[in-house]
């Protein structure tokens, strides 16, 4: 059971990728503006490993949210940091991708520091994050194609449509955190965990094929 667990945990945060950056590997190493980057955490503000444990709720959601917030940042700096020394090296949908983490983050972190963390206002910042990462990927490919011709017409097509499923999916995820129904929250989850895993595993099959 651990091993199915950690298999579906992986398969979401892989799936997220794939969903919104599956294409624009071909932009690897294309200029990207500074402007608009989520800040970073320095390694001297990590917590010691010995940290006691919230026991009030609030509190201990807030913790949560803000190492979570810390070790996406990490994450981001430490891409950023290989992208400077090895240019190319770090395609522009993977930074999209993290960008997008740590904006997520941050917003759960408001969020929990205002005390809603309700599933249902959480699966909202994901699902409107999701979007944003969306049209940026789509945005990027299409300067691509402009510049460089690289991405197929089917390729762009395919990551306009990847922009309105996203937009559906956050209409879906607003309206079942408007009914305030934990069930309604955990359908909309396993559905978005349903479509993460096909793209995997479509992803996977496609990259397997090529050897």
């Amino acid at each position: 059971m651990k091993g199915i667990a950690c298999a579906l945990g992986i398969g979401a945060v892989v799936g997220y990728a794939a969903t919104v950056g599956s294409a624009t590997d071909e932009t690897k190493g294309a200029g990207r503006a500074p402007a608009g980057r989520p800040s970073t955490v320095s390694i001297a503000d990590a917590p010691a490993p010995a940290r006691d444990i919230p026991t009030d709720p609030h509190e201990l959601a807030v913790a949560y949210a803000e190492m979570s917030l810390k070790v996406v940042q990490l994450d981001y700096q430490k891409m950023t940091d290989l992208q400077s020394r090895v240019r190319g090296s770090i395609s522009n949908s993977q930074l999209d991708r993290v960008e997008g983490l740590v904006r997520a983050a941050e917003d759960n972190l408001r969020l929990a520091k205002a005390g809603n963390t309700s599933r249902g206002a959480m699966n909202v910042v994901r699902a409107r994050e999701a979007v944003r990462t969306a049209e940026q990927v789509w945005k990027t490919a299409q300067q691509v194609k402009v510049a460089a011709n690289a991405i197929s017409d089917i390729e762009l097509s395919r990551l306009r449509m990847l922009v309105e499923l996203e937009k559906l999916s956050l209409a879906r995820a607003e309206a079942a955190a408007a009914t305030d129904s934990p069930l309604d929250d955990l359908a909309w989850e396993n559905d978005q965990l349903r479509d993460e895993m096909s793209r995997l595993r479509y992803r996977f099959e496609a990259l397997t094929a090529r050897r």
